[in-house]
């Protein structure tokens, strides 16, 4: 049998972080459910706690089941919920996970590095800057929106909302969507979309499927979709996000051209780099 451990990186990051016998977490709290025990564990340097890890046990293989990783995403986010309450009202967990597979009853050593590299390449564009921020202050909710959209540090379901709800601004008045355009916009999009997604489903009905699952609604018996998405639902959202943020970056840049700003997609000061024992990354 084989032993599953998710890490996630307390903010601020440090170079190296190991799992390895010699170092023994400050804290180990065994969760149980109807399948099997879990384990989360705290790790700290002195007085700062540094990393996260959650234990899946009793596995036949190197993967884990949808059930097992919604539990994960459970304990992660009541994690950082507890630590904002008894640790720190700020912080934040590093948007870079990883894991690795042991086997049980065998020594497990795991080690992984992380640095920030600077884009040699990048050029700061002063001009559009300069115009997006003087000719978007009445548009100022919509930038920050996409802003939102963009940011790591936000939970995946509203950043998610966040880009909807610019469809919502242009779209939808006095709580009615006006379909017509919404799907004019839309058809533009749809081949591009089908080649993405292997459903058979239209653009305009999966975004708002989407929407269901990230906002305020039951996804399950006892399950509610702001605080509860599955794993199955995290993958999904995250490789939908860019395609959204990029339709609703063309929205604004078409309608509000006259303007004299472009919002700029997919490129960035810095990339962090991490390199692991034989660790994967996500």
């Amino acid at each position: 049998m084989k032993t599953a451990y998710y890490y996630f990186a307390v903010e601020p990051l440090i170079e190296k972080y190991e799992d390895v016998p010699e170092v023994k977490p400050l804290i180990s709290i065994p969760v149980k459910t109807k399948s099997k025990t879990f384990e989360v564990s705290f790790f700290a340097l002195g007085n700062q706690l540094h990393m996260l890890r959650i234990a899946v046990p009793n596995l036949e293989e190197d993967r884990i089941s949808e059930e097992d990783s919604k539990v994960v995403q459970t304990l992660k986010e009541h994690v950082l919920s507890v630590l904002r309450i008894t640790y720190d009202h700020g912080v934040s967990l590093f948007p870079i996970h990883w894991w690795s597979f042991a086997e049980e009853g065998k020594e497990y050593r795991a080690g992984i590095s992380i640095r920030e590299q600077i884009e040699e390449a990048f050029r700061i564009n002063a001009g559009n800057i300069r115009n997006v921020f003087v000719s978007t202050f009445p548009l100022r909710y919509h930038i920050a929106l996409i802003s939102d959209s963009q940011d790591r540090r936000i939970p995946l379901q509203y950043r998610y909302l966040s880009l909807y709800k610019i469809l919502e601004l242009e779209f939808k008045k006095g709580g009615r969507w006006n379909r017509i355009r919404l799907n004019e916009f839309l058809s533009r999009f749809e081949k591009e979309f089908q080649k993405l997604h292997s459903e058979k489903i239209e653009l305009r009905n999966y975004l708002h499927s989407l929407r269901d699952k990230c906002a305020h609604v039951r996804t399950g018996k006892d399950i509610i979709g702001v605080t509860q998405l599955s794993g199955k639902d995290i993958e999904e959202v995250t490789k939908f996000l860019p395609f959204m943020a990029e339709l609703c970056s063309t929205l604004l840049n078409e309608k509000y051209k006259d303007k004299g700003f472009s919002i700029v997609k997919g490129q960035q000061y810095s990339e962090f780099l991490a390199k692991g024992q034989n660790v994967p990354i996500n």
